[in-house]
């Protein structure tokens, strides 16, 4: 709903906190992302470090079943006529556990997941613009 100049300048603020709950937000979103998107065209852009993950003394939210939950939410949304974007940011794309952290990404996103070095963000732009441009 915002513009883009909007996030733009509010993205140095954005940071990795050292859990990735996304099929858990995504959930606790669902309803109103797509009521709000009904007979509109609508974009889910995530933004991401890593596999799903979360823990406290009270839940663990990892593995298998987060990789299959996300996937899930993110497939309500496709259904839903919401054109979905994932970005995978990190700063060495050819590190050595890269290949099982995009298979599962991909797992979760399909071909709708992009992988971006966190200091080439022209490749961020460079997305979207393909995106919003599909037909």
């Amino acid at each position: 709903k915002d513009k883009f100049d909007t996030i733009k300048n509010k993205l140095y603020a954005v940071q990795a906190a050292g859990s990735t709950p996304e099929g858990l937000c995504f959930q606790a979103v669902m309803k109103e992302v797509i009521n709000d998107s009904n007979g509109k065209d609508a974009y889910f852009i995530n933004i991401s470090d890593g596999e799903p993950g979360y823990s406290d003394n009270n839940m663990s939210y990892g593995g298998e079943y987060a990789l299959a939950h996300t996937a899930a939410q993110v497939n309500k949304m496709k259904k839903a006529g919401i054109k979905v974007l994932s970005y995978f940011v990190c700063e060495d794309l050819n590190s050595y556990y890269m290949p099982r952290a995009k298979e599962q990404f991909r797992r979760m996103y399909g071909s709708e997941s992009e992988f971006i070095d966190s200091t080439n963000l022209t490749q961020l732009s460079a997305s979207l613009n393909k995106l919003f441009v599909r037909k």
